[in-house]
């Protein structure tokens, strides 16, 4: 019997929740820099430190002071409460 390609797909695959488009981004970030640090022979610790503290000035310009150190603040207890 010949293929046909008219087959009705039953099921839709799963939507992506936010927090899984969030984390793969992130992820995917990460990978970004990792390798970018290895090909520079840097230490990926110096570029999460340096990338960080950009990302906290430019919340803090976007979402102003006290949003951005609300944020931290949730991140630090988080980090405290492992």
């Amino acid at each position: 019997m010949p293929f046909t390609d008219n087959v009705v797909q039953l099921r839709a695959p799963q939507q992506e929740s936010q927090q899984e488009i969030i984390d793969d981004i992130g992820a995917q970030a990460f990978l970004f820099l990792r390798n970018a640090a290895e090909e520079l022979d840097v230490s990926i610790k110096d570029v999460i430190v340096e990338h960080m503290a950009g990302l906290v000035l430019v919340m803090g310009a976007v979402e102003g002071v006290e949003e951005t150190q609300a944020v931290l603040d949730a991140m630090s207890d988080r980090l405290h409460k492992r």
